[in-house]
């Protein structure tokens, strides 16, 4: 199974997304609803892809150490 990769929404800019993926700032296009800032979102290609649990989220960067 493929595991796509998580990361912290530091900023929103419109359709845009700043996140930090292991203390990397990434930028990201989004569509997603009501993401806001301290919210976890998983990406593929550079595009945000769904909204995840905080839980989910520090399993999934736990598991990418």
């Amino acid at each position: 199974m493929c595991q796509a990769p998580v990361g912290k929404v530091l900023e929103v800019r419109g359709d845009r997304l700043v996140v930090d993926v292991k203390g990397k700032r990434r930028e990201l296009r989004s569509r997603l609803p009501g993401i806001g800032v301290g919210d976890y979102v998983s990406f593929s290609l550079d595009i945000a892809i769904d909204r995840i649990e905080k839980e989910e989220a520090e399993a999934v960067l736990e598991g990418m150490k």
